[in-house]
């Protein structure tokens, strides 16, 4: 019970979503840490385009830890080297017309030496740093998981509905291709029709 209290006081630091980046904008989002924290951060754009953007991951004072222009999909993982303010942001700029659909997730995992500190700890839920430490890799390791998950299920979503898009379309056109053929089979006809016709005159 001990641990399961731990674990859900430590939950809400894993912050998962599914934003929507539009064209010539730039979505950024902002978490609080310490320095040893554990920051991990994962992202994949599901849809828009080529499916790449560009990502920026800051540091407090907008030092620059990571920079890419185009990217599809990726994990980082770092220990946090200042206090402050972490910085994460997805740039759609040099898109001219297409948004993308990104999911991520931007997770602060609070270092050990914030439960061993009375000062740094805001909770008495674990008053052992061994069974701290044990909590903490459940923890990460059930965020992984529910990390893994959300992206398999929004994966199977994607391929979900391209497989409806090409059924749709292959059955348009099944009916569409015999009734262009059939249509054009009776104007040859008709028109065959009229012009072997003998007219008489009366």
């Amino acid at each position: 019970m001990l641990i399961f209290l731990g674990i859900l006081v430590l939950l809400p630091a894993a912050r998962g979503f599914l934003v929507t980046v539009d064209a010539h904008d730039t979505a950024c989002f902002f978490d609080r840490a310490q320095v040893q924290d554990k920051v991990a951060i994962s992202f994949e754009v599901m849809e828009g385009g080529f499916k790449d953007i560009a990502v920026d991951i800051l540091a407090p004072g907008n030092e620059v830890l990571y920079h890419a222009e185009t990217e599809t999909s990726g994990k980082y993982t770092f220990a946090a080297s200042k206090d402050g303010q972490y910085t994460l942001c997805f740039d759609n700029s040099k898109s001219t017309l297409t948004p993308k659909v990104l999911m991520f997730h931007f997770t602060v995992v609070k270092d050990i030496g914030h439960y061993i500190d009375p000062q740094k700890r805001t909770d008495d839920v674990v008053e052992q740093s061994a069974l701290q430490a044990d909590i903490n890799e459940l923890s990460s390791q059930l965020i992984v998981v529910k990390h893994e998950q959300e992206y398999m299920h929004g994966r199977y979503k994607g391929h979900l509905q391209l497989s409806a898009n090409v059924h749709f379309r292959l059955v348009a056109w099944s009916i569409f291709g015999p009734s262009l053929l059939l249509g054009m089979t009776v104007i040859e006809i008709y028109y065959l029709k009229r012009f072997f016709e003998v007219k008489r005159v009366v």
